[in-house]
């Protein structure tokens, strides 16, 4: 009965609405669609003691922050083809490597998945199609670590709970990054403790003119950690649009796990500005999906997040996947990911397969008529 209700409502809904249409019009603004990518969850983590069959997870306050900025998410797969990679990279507007604890060498994750989409975005930005990617803290040292041919020049560093300035570097003016930054952005930036940084590798000016990564990156500033070792705190590519934060400007906004994590004012201004500025970066890219239900299948609204904090994990929240829902084992690993059935995770049993399907059938129905007509 619940079922017969769902369909028709949506019944109702489509027809007297007229929600759903064939394809995205022309004259639709662009809203950036931007990719963040999923990491592995180890098998003895917090995470795997908790939720059997998660093997991957987002955390929400990357989702937020680039709602915050008026992007929409779709989840990154890990654990896929090259094909995958590049499918999706002609659909969406930008690409998030978020920050997280895990190796680079660990084949078939995050690492690899990375490395997949940079090489990916690079091809089309070489083909003038603007593709920007942003790496924070461990995705910032992905971004390099890939693009130095896995060359490690990351050092030890001790910068887990602190809030720190940004020393800027005379020329950082130059940059995209802070180009247009107004002056009381600089200034909260240069005087206050408003960048929250929690990582132990980080990358030197130093190492980057030994290895020759100064011909390629631009470093905007500096930071110093606990031990007053001196390390790269922004950075971006000379040619492509690519940038990297060691710190985390998405925690002041939308993580409250620990108290080291600032909540000033002035800290949330500088998150909201990296936030606005990727947005914008990504809205230069006019790609989209052919219709609203390819789109509506894959983005982030089709999975629940979990109140993980009280878990004792370090995030407020987390999206949580697993192989299943990545098309992991499935046999169809050539495809862009697109799933009919957006929670396949549902154990209702075939009644319930047969509402999605018959809802799912309804949509196509009326956007194909909405699109004859």
């Amino acid at each position: 009965m619940a079922c017969l209700n769902t369909l028709v409502r949506l019944i109702i809904f489509l027809v007297a609405g007229g929600i759903v249409r064939s394809s995205l019009a022309d004259d639709t603004p662009v809203t950036p669609v931007i990719g963040v990518l999923v990491q592995e969850v180890y098998k003895d983590g917090l995470i795997s003691r908790h939720f059997e069959g998660i093997t991957s997870y987002i955390a929400a306050s990357y989702v937020k922050y680039l709602e915050g900025a008026g992007a929409r998410v779709v989840p990154i797969w890990i654990g896929r083809n090259r094909t995958y990679y590049d499918q999706l990279l002609v659909k969406i507007n930008g690409v998030l490597l978020p920050g997280g604890a895990t190796w680079f060498n660990q084949s078939g994750g995050y690492a690899d998945a990375g490395e997949y989409l940079i090489q990916g975005a690079m091809e089309l930005n070489d083909r003038g199609v603007f593709m920007p990617i942003w790496g924070t803290c461990l995705g910032m040292e992905l971004l390099i670590f890939k693009m130095a041919n896995e060359v490690e020049t990351r050092i030890d560093c001790s910068s887990q709970g602190q809030s720190l300035p940004l020393e800027f570097k005379l020329d950082y003016k130059e940059s995209r990054l802070f180009a247009s930054a107004s002056d009381n952005i600089i200034t909260i930036h240069s005087k206050e403790n408003v960048t929250y940084n929690w990582h132990k590798f980080c990358y030197t000016e130093e190492d980057f003119s030994k290895y020759g990564l100064n011909e390629s990156w631009r470093v905007m500033s500096v930071s110093h950690d606990w031990n007053n070792i001196e390390f790269i705190s922004t950075v971006e590519h000379r040619i492509y649009p690519f940038y990297g934060v060691q710190f985390h400007p998405e925690k002041p906004l939308y993580e409250f796990t620990k108290a080291s994590i600032p909540h000033t004012s002035a800290s949330i201004l500088s998150g909201q500005y990296f936030a606005n500025f990727f947005v914008n970066e990504a809205r230069r890219n006019l790609q989209k999906y052919s219709n609203t239900v390819d789109l509506d299948l894959v983005l982030i609204y089709n999975f629940k997040p979990e109140y993980t904090s009280v878990l004792g994990s370090s995030y407020t929240q987390q999206y949580l996947f697993s192989d299943g829902d990545m098309g992991i084992g499935d046999g169809d690993d050539d495809d862009d990911g697109t799933s009919y059935y957006p929670y396949p995770n549902n154990d209702d049993g075939a009644a319930t397969q047969f509402c999605t399907k018959t809802s799912f059938l309804l949509i196509i129905t009326v956007a194909v008529s909405r699109w004859l007509s």
